[in-house]
This record gives C-alpha cells, sequence and structure tokens, in this order.
C-alpha cells in the first residue's frame, strides 16, 4: 500500500508520508481522526496534503525500484498551489529479460493461431473450420474412419458458424492435411520468429518494436455464403 496523505512542516518540507487515513496528527496540532472526512482544502490549510498516486509505470519493459518518493510542488506563498505526488524510480528490463518475453509472446501466438481456425472449401462454399483442441481430438477421430473407408455417406460437420455441410470421406482427409499444414506452418513461425529474436541487436527499442505476429498465418475471415 502505498503513501496517501503527507504531513508537511509550516514551510511546506514533507515530515511524514503515511498509509492510513486515520489518526493524522497536523504540525498545527489538529488530529484527523479520519482525513477522508475532511476535504483537500480543510486538510491544506493544516499542512496536510492528500497524495496523488500519479501514474503506475508500464511494467512490460521496466521495472520499479524500490517504493515511490512523494514530491511536494507549489509555491509556499500560495497554500492552494501546493501538490503531493507519488514519483516512482524505473530502470528498462535487461536484453535477456526482453529476449525471455519476446519468446514468451511468440509462443503464446502460436497456440492461439493455432486454435483459431482455417477456411476450408465445401462445394463452392467456404466455411471456417475451428481448430481448438477438443475439434481437433473430434476431427482426428473422423479422419481415421474416413481413412478406413467407414464414412461412404460421408459425415456432417460442424462448422464455426454452426453450420453443418456433409463432407466426403475425400473431403475430410483433405481437411485433416489442410488444418496440419496450418499447425506445421504455426510451428515453422515460431522458430523463425526464435531466431529473429536471437538476432536483433543489443538495444531494448529494437526488442519493444518487435513484431511477433510476423510470419504466422492468417486468421481465416468471418464466413462467407
Amino acid at each position: 500500500m502505498t503513501a496517501l496523505f503527507a504531513i508537511c512542516d509550516q514551510n511546506w518540507n514533507l515530515t511524514e508520508a503515511v498509509k492510513s487515513p486515520k489518526g493524522i496528527k497536523a504540525v498545527t496540532g489538529k488530529q484527523f481522526g479520519d482525513a477522508t472526512q475532511w476535504t483537500v482544502e480543510e486538510l491544506r490549510a493544516n499542512f496536510v496534503l492528500v497524495i496523488d498516486q500519479g501514474v503506475i509505470p508500464d511494467r512490460e519493459w521496466q521495472t520499479v525500484i524500490g517504493n515511490p518518493t512523494v514530491v511536494i510542488d507549489g509555491d509556499p506563498e500560495a497554500p492552494e498551489t501546493m501538490t503531493a505526488t507519488l514519483q516512482y524510480s524505473t530502470q528498462p528490463i535487461s536484453l535477456n529479460a526482453a529476449k525471455a518475453k519476446l519468446e514468451s509472446k511468440v509462443k503464446d501466438y502460436k497456440f492461439r493461431r493455432m486454435s483459431g481456425g482455417i477456411t476450408f472449401d465445401v462445394g463452392g462454399t467456404a466455411y471456417v473450420v475451428q481448430t481448438d483442441e477438443r475439434s481437433l481430438a473430434l476431427l482426428d477421430r473422423i479422419t481415421e474412419r474416413a481413412k478406413a473407408n467407414q464414412l461412404e455417406n460421408g459425415q456432417i460437420v460442424r462448422m464455426a458458424d454452426n453450420s453443418s455441410p456433409l463432407l466426403t470421406q475425400q473431403q475430410i482427409i483433405d481437411l485433416d492435411l489442410a488444418v496440419s499444414a496450418m499447425l506445421c506452418d504455426c510451428t515453422d513461425a515460431q522458430t523463425e520468429r526464435e531466431y529473429a529474436i536471437d538476432a536483433l541487436p543489443d538495444d531494448l527499442q529494437a526488442h519493444i518494436d518487435f513484431d511477433c505476429t510476423a510470419g504466422f498465418p492468417a486468421f481465416p475471415e468471418a464466413t462467407t455464403e
């Protein structure tokens, strides 16, 4: 928990930063049982400032060092201008940490794309076929039966839009091949991205600007009629 109130002396120098609004004693001798029940102006009149929590730094590419400090600002001759704000100290993450972060992003995107479906044509109509884990397991079972010539009358396959076209045995096999190709392309793209990460210059900004999605198959467009 960060500091919420700054207790100052009569020259507006910080004497104490407190984390609780309870039992605050001002330099004027005024005691506030619960500072939240008083206005900012009333507190300021007793040299107590409500601390602006400031902007918490984005921690994706930097780390926060220690606890934030309280910065008192304003013109002491004009008390209404006096403010207190938390100021954070940060430092960039290491290049090794940046590379690890990018590799994790690439891996996450690979699995997201793998489960994102493919477009497959059935009799001139383009459908989006689901490729989440459960859908792939079902497709594997259907494909095994198709390869064993056990689906002479074809098989209805549920698509992403809940339509259910009838696929022939060969179409089921072709669908399985298309899905497998997409999965392999995703794995190849991950490897290519990892090589590209290793080849990045020793510059954090280059890591920040790196496109983790390049080279992956595009997600399928919405189902067309």
